[in-house]
């Protein structure tokens, strides 16, 4: 009997194939490469935050949020990161920069043009478009 196919193209954890065989689906998977996986992995990444972003509850936050951090620590483990040495720069950052407790929202800034603050703006338009 013929089955419906459809197309996933994503990296999946590790026990998945197991658990829908189980179920009767037949998964067509393969292993990446380095330079795949890479990719893929920080497509995860994004895939994984839109949900975290996109989740309605609590719960449901604290799920896609679990997700978020496996990807982040497998994105790391691949690039030799350790969970240790990202948390240190996050605390340095912090010491240096602040976190966001107090919740600033920055709608815009201005800059004088020829000065490195409008240079790296300019140099961003897609991140960082021109009011008119």
């Amino acid at each position: 009997m013929a089955g419906h196919r459809f197309r996933v193209e994503k990296l999946i954890r590790d026990g998945l194939p197991a658990m829908m065989c189980e179920i009767g689906l037949r998964v067509f998977e393969h292993r990446l490469g380095d330079q795949a996986y890479d990719l893929a992995l920080r497509a995860k990444l994004i895939e994984e935050a839109a949900e975290a972003q996109a989740a309605q509850s609590r719960s449901d936050l604290a799920e896609e949020l679990a997700d978020l951090q496996e990807v982040m620590l497998s994105l790391a483990a691949f690039h030799g990161l350790t969970a240790d040495q990202i948390e240190k720069i996050r605390l340095d950052k912090r010491r240096a920069r602040g976190g966001f407790d107090d919740r600033i929202f920055n709608a815009a800034v201005e800059a004088d043009l020829g000065s490195p603050a409008a240079d790296y703006y300019l140099g961003r338009p897609d991140q960082y478009p021109q009011e008119t």
